[in-house]
């Protein structure tokens, strides 16, 4: 088996850490971008979800505003008598 040349061993090695990082970094960028989009398909479903509660505390106060002013007919009724 042949030995490899001295001068080659450190380029070598250079050359396969330099490959091992550029794979990691690769990888690494793959799963960051994983992340951002489950951070932004998240985001989507929270802003649904408060647009649901904004419009359900919207009918909620619509409700109120309508029994108060009820209420206020009632008292302004009674009042009068």
């Amino acid at each position: 088996m042949n030995q490899p040349n001295p001068t080659y061993v450190p380029l070598l090695t250079f050359l396969g850490t330099l490959l091992i990082v550029a794979v990691g970094i690769l990888y690494n960028n793959t799963r960051v971008s994983d992340v951002k989009d489950l951070i932004k398909a998240e985001t989507r479903v929270t802003e649904a979800n408060l647009r649901r509660l904004e419009e359900k505390i919207e009918k909620v106060e619509n409700l109120l505003l309508t029994r108060l002013a009820d209420h206020d007919t009632r008292i302004g009724r009674s009042e009068s008598r």
